[in-house]
């Protein structure tokens, strides 16, 4: 009796895949209908939470010509002083503006849950969204903080050395090592609120075991690839952050003082916005496939393992 060949397919041999495997296919989907609403969202709280800058700084500059050739006029002392003295807080610009930002925020946010549901083949619902929120800040907010902490301490040990160099180390670094604390605490809220919403296996939190397991798992799927995510959460960090510097400096060389320079600078600025808006909306989906690959591959095994 001849034997009988081996099953050939995934389950034959099944082999986690990393983020990266997925990156290719996260690209599809940037200009849906939800990948839209997430560009729109997050191009509506640009332009809000800029208008809200602006405002600013002409309560503090007044009528004056310092708005109009920034580019020419302002050195970097003065973006400094700018920044840390400018006094932000103490000039109220009236509550309509902050809450339409607030709720472009909310919109953004929403969005992003809708788009990477339906990436995950998952319903998006208001619970998972919310309850993944909570299990970030259980099993995510600690560890990251930490590392970040560290990473900032050792960067401001370099700036106190008093060496120019390292000094610009300090305030670039850490501003980068802040904005990556950021993103990578929101990747951990993905990870959650997948899990949540039905993309691993025992998603029913009834128990304290199935909830144990699941926060397990989130905690899991970002820390088995720490490389990996590494690499993906500073260069989204790096490209949104580096887009929008690449854009306020050609505005200071280019200056202010004509109109056409201002319609280019504001052109460039919405571009730039919407490029970042889709660079999120692609992170998104990447950590939606990785998920639900996660979650098939150990359906996978526990299924080989009854099997055997």
């Amino acid at each position: 009796m001849p034997e009988s060949r081996p099953a050939s397919g995934p389950e034959a041999d099944p082999a986690p895949r990393g983020p990266w495997s997925f990156m290719a296919e996260a690209v599809p989907g940037g200009f849906s209908r939800l990948g839209l609403q997430l560009m729109a969202g997050w191009l509506a709280f640009s332009l809000l939470s800029n208008l809200l800058w602006a405002v600013h700084l002409r309560s503090l500059t007044g009528w004056s010509g310092l708005p109009n050739y920034w580019g020419e006029m302002l050195t970097a002392r003065d973006l400094w002083e700018l920044v840390e003295n400018g006094g932000l807080k103490a000039h109220w610009t009236g509550p309509w503006v902050p809450c339409a930002a607030g709720l472009a925020m909310l919109w953004f946010l929403w969005s992003g849950w809708r788009l990477q549901a339906a990436a995950g083949g998952l319903p998006a619902r208001l619970g998972p969204w919310l309850w993944g929120l909570v299990d970030t800040l259980v099993i995510g907010l600690a560890p990251l903080a930490a590392l970040a902490g560290l990473l900032i301490w050792v960067f401001g040990w370099l700036g106190a050395t008093g060496i120019q160099g390292l000094g610009w180390l300090d305030w670039l670094g850490g501003g980068l090592v802040r904005f990556a604390f950021l993103s990578a605490l929101l990747l951990q809220w993905w990870l959650c609120r997948l899990g949540r919403a039905g993309a691993g296996p025992g998603f029913r939190l009834g128990s304290w075991h199935r909830l144990g397991r699941h926060l397990g798992l989130s905690f899991r799927r970002l820390w088995a690839y720490p490389a990996q995510w590494l690499v993906l959460v500073l260069g989204g960090v790096l490209l949104r952050a580096g887009l929008t510097l690449l854009v306020l400096v050609l505005a200071w060389r280019l200056g202010g003082g004509t109109i056409p320079k201002v319609c280019v600078f504001l052109a460039l600025q919405l571009a730039v916005v919407l490029v970042n808006a889709w660079q999120i909306g692609w992170f998104l989906r990447l950590a939606a496939l990785f998920t639900s690959g996660d979650a098939a591959l150990r359906a996978t095994l526990e299924r080989l393992q009854a099997q055997a």
